[in-house]
Formats: C-alpha cells, structure tokens, sequence
C-alpha cells in the first residue's frame, strides 16, 4: 500500500523515500494507447514489430499446485517492496540509484522485488500515463524499460503493479476522474465499461510492450514473475464481495488471454467475507480493534473483499497478504490467529502464497518483535508459503 512503507532494507541501505490499428504517436514523446486491447493487442504487437513467444523459455517461475518452480526446482524467494523505482529511474538526477538497489539487493540474497508499472495522471512526478490513453515514451524507456533490464542484468525477478486501490500514483481514482467531469467515486472504477476498457489498453499496452534495451516483449521476458493486478483492490459498501470477485475474475483472465507466460494475482490484505462469516471479527484491521481481547466490538467491514472466494479465482496464480497489525497491545495474538487463518486457506485453496507486504508501527521494539514473529510464523509453517 503506498500510503504505508512496507519492510524494505533498501531502504534504509539507500536512503530513498518512500479497433484494430498501428502503434500511434499522438504527441512528441507521447504513445497512443486508446483501443489496442480491441484485439488483445495484436495490432499493437505489430506495430512493434515484435518477436514471437518464447513460452518454452526454461528461466520462468511457474506455478506447479501449490509451489512455485524455476527450472524444475521448487522456488520461494526473499524480496522487497519497492514502489518508487519507476520515478528514480525516470529522474536523471536519481536514475543510478536504480542500478544501486539492484546491487544492493542481490548482495543482500534478495531474488525479487516488486514495484509500481503505473504512475497516471499528473499529480506525481514523471507520470507513465498523464493522460487517458498516452504514455510518456521517455518514462517507459528510461523507466520500466532500464527497471526491467537492470533486474534481467543482476539475477532479480520482478513482480509489477498494474494500478492501485488508493490514489496514489493515480490508480483506480485516477482512471475514475478521467471518465467522470465531476470526480466520481472509486467503485466506479470495477464496472464502469469506458473505465475498464481503458485500464485494459494500459495493461496491454505494458505487457506487450517491446523493451528497448533488452528487445523482449514484456510478455516473453523471464525477469517478471509475475504481475499484479492491483494493488489492494477494495470495494467499500458491498459486503456480498460480488462486485469485486467479478472484477478480479475478469482482469485475470484477461491478463492471462495476452500472456500466458506469467503468473497473475492481486496484491490482497487479506480481508475476510461472507463465504467465511466466522472470520469477519479478524478484520480488525479496519477498526483497530479485536474482540477477544477487548470489550469494543468488532468491525466486521470487509471492504468488498472475500478472501477465500478471491484467492480461488481460477486465473489468479498465487494468493496473497498485505500484513499490518495494528492492534496493540493485542496485536501478537490477533497477527498469530490471522496468518493462520491466512495459511489454512491458502492450503484450501491449493496455490502458493506470497507475502508481498508488512510491517508494525513503532515504536521500535514492539516492531522488531512483530516482524522476528512474522518471520518465525512464515519459516515454521509447513503451508505453501512461496515467499515475502
């Protein structure tokens, strides 16, 4: 979630902050996107002249029920969440500190990282997408371009965010106020039909696009794990979860009908639904409060999220959690009931499952002793825990 930093020892090792038709170009420096996902992208795939899958290619993480394989062996990882690489990389005066981080982290034993592929409208700087529908062409190529080749380059997979639940960076608000004069709400953004078939000429766009310093089609490059559909993805005042299950349903299958290739999920929080109504007082991470351990009733919104029904999704590959407890000073026996919940599930449901976001508040020994126990909890269990 961006308006949180997650555990990234980069962090602190950097000092950083937090209709069918030809590939157009609309403006100076700018790329016209608008339709290409008409025909899943083949025109635009054209219009790059790009090479053809390499499917077979035998460097992709895949996933094999439960585990993620690379190369015949089974594959869990240690990364870091890293959002902001896309604006270093774009920004001449911090542009090294991108090949830095890498460095870092393959020094560090870290064989992922994960990162915002999105930056709309022109609230941050150096915006992928300023406009509906056209990409900065310097910030792909000095951007997501260099990110990707400079992880081919030291050993790291990529997972990429496609957008994002809050509104930073743009994401779903941002693809809302472009369809609505007056602003709109950001429910709108899961079934409005102008809205998504943007959101679907982005991600096209991104996983068809040739890299231009290493050649590659996204699609067929090994580097990226996998990509992530949102970020967070919540639909608050529907607690059937219908609207957002469908939603995720869709843009899965979508994701996967351009790229077979690559894995595909959705960054979760792990919030539970009506499919598991004996698990709606554990989303406490809403209220702050759990009811076991005080007298202040629960908070049972589950912000248009299902977790079970949401992970089981037939084309999302891994299921996820985004971990901040903050429940304090009961935050230890609500962080060991709920990441068991978390791993029951997940077996239930038969795929991996990435941790892919966490961290306390201060202050700080109360943090380390959260994370060493996030730690504990992840390397002693014997559910499919593929990494974090």
């Amino acid at each position: 979630m961006a308006r949180r930093v997650s555990t990234c020892a980069l962090l602190a090792i950097l000092g950083l902050a937090h209709g069918q038709r030809q590939l157009q170009q609309a403006t100076p420096g700018t790329i016209n996107i608008a339709g290409i996902s008409n025909d899943l992208g083949q025109s635009y795939l054209s219009g790059q002249q790009a090479t053809s899958s390499v499917s077979n290619e035998p460097s992709f993480v895949v996933r094999n029920g439960s585990e993620l394989h690379l190369k015949g062996q089974v594959f869990k990882f240690t990364g870091a969440n890293c959002y902001y690489l896309l604006q270093k990389a774009s920004d001449d005066s911090t542009h090294s500190l991108v090949t830095d981080a890498f460095q870092e982290a393959q020094s560090l034993g870290l064989t992922v990282i994960r990162t915002w592929a999105f930056n709309d409208g022109t609230n941050d700087s150096f915006p992928l997408q300023p406009q509906a529908g056209e990409l900065d062409a310097s910030v792909l190529s000095d951007g997501l371009d260099y990110i990707v080749s400079q992880a081919r380059a030291y050993g790291i997979k990529l997972i990429l965010t496609l957008t994002n639940y809050y509104p930073d960076y743009g994401g779903m608000q941002q693809y809302v106020s472009w369809a609505n004069s007056t602003g709109g709400v950001v429910q709108q953004f899961y079934t409005d039909t102008s809205i998504q078939a943007r959101y679907k000429d982005y991600i096209t766009a991104i996983i068809l696009r040739k890299n231009s310093l290493t050649g590659l089609v996204y699609r067929d490059d090994p580097t990226i794990l996998a990509w992530d559909i949102a970020n967070e993805p919540s639909n608050p005042g529907d607690d059937s979860g219908d609207i957002l299950q469908s939603w995720l349903a869709l843009a899965s299958s979508y994701v996967k009908s351009i790229d077979s290739n690559h894995l595909v999920y959705a960054g979760l929080s792990g919030l539970f639904g009506t499919s598991t109504p004996q698990l709606l007082q554990l989303n406490s991470n809403i209220s702050g409060y759990y009811t076991p351990y005080t007298s202040i009733p629960y908070d049972p919104a589950c912000n248009g999220n299902d977790y079970a029904r949401n992970i089981a999704t037939p084309d999302i590959d891994m299921a996820s959690l985004h971990l901040y407890p903050t429940v304090a000073p009961y935050w230890t026996q609500f962080l060991q009931q709920q990441v068991q919940t978390i791993f029951s599930l997940t077996e239930a449901a038969g795929k991996p499952l990435i941790v892919d976001e966490f961290n306390l508040q201060r202050p700080t020994a109360q943090r380390n002793e959260g994370l060493q126990l996030i730690y504990e909890l992840l390397q002693n269990t014997t559910s499919p825990v593929a990494g974090a």
